[in-house]
């Protein structure tokens, strides 16, 4: 069964600005990336938010670095990287960046000898490259739009999925913010959400109103916005603006 994501990005902060740019060409090409900046949320536990981030990725990009390679955190991250690497054949893409074949080898002689690109190229060219890799070397992509993204379609309360197993019982954002504590953090198409996190997609449905919204009575609308109320996010407040809470 084919992961969340397709390319995990393994980077050092000093470096950040090149990974935001080949993250930004990735999702262009019809790539999903797992890159923390995009896909850490407020509150997240990060060690946990990582590890999840690298159990879910097809591949993994290393930004190789003079800082990458010196840093503890990219080290926890390389190892679990080249685990899977060894044990289940996952794919790993190093990037050369202001860094020689010297430096890498006195560091890492398995790294060192796996065929490497070089940052020199380009973020377009680098994602180019990789992208043609995911998508096996396909000369046309089928890039599916956000509004079509399950995950995406369920969080604003116009989809529905279905519990555990495919099959198994149907429900939607507004069920889901019912559920018994018990019952999360709800997993969805890419990540653990919190009960909070859920409400405040209901908050943000009901405020937006989008006119393909599952319908709910007048009852349950009011269930919904009292919920909403409990947990922060009252609707009547003529300031309430759902953005400012993420």
């Amino acid at each position: 069964m084919k992961k969340p994501y397709d390319v995990f990005i393994s980077y050092a902060v000093e470096d950040e600005l090149l990974a935001t740019l080949i993250s930004e060409e990735l999702q262009h090409r019809g790539v999903s990336v797992w890159f923390a900046p995009l896909s850490l949320k407020f509150g997240d536990k990060l060690l946990d938010s990582i590890n999840i981030g690298l159990a879910s990725s097809e591949c993994g990009l290393l930004i190789l670095s003079p800082t990458y390679i010196k840093k503890k955190w990219t080290a926890h991250e390389l190892d679990s990287l080249y685990r899977q690497h060894v044990e289940t054949d996952k794919k790993l893409f190093p990037l050369w960046h202001e860094i020689g074949k010297p430096e890498l080898d006195a560091w890492n002689f398995g790294i060192s000898g796996i065929f490497a690109m070089s940052s020199k190229i380009g973020a377009d060219k680098i994602a180019k490259n990789l992208a043609e890799a995911v998508h096996q070397k396909s000369p046309t992509v089928g890039v599916v739009p956000i509004f079509e993204n399950p995950q995406w379609r369920f969080l604003q309360g116009k989809g529905e999925l279905y519990k555990n197993k495919h099959g198994g019982s149907v429900f939607h954002l507004f069920e889901a913010a019912q559920m018994s504590d018990e019952d999360f953090p709800l997993y969805v198409y890419d990540r653990p959400y919190k009960k909070k996190e859920i409400i405040l997609a209901v908050a943000k449905a009901l405020y937006y109103g989008n006119p393909d919204m599952i319908k709910i009575g007048a009852k349950e609308r009011k269930k919904m916005k009292a919920l909403c109320k409990e947990h922060g996010y009252d609707l009547d407040d003529p300031y309430f603006d759902p953005e400012s809470h993420g």
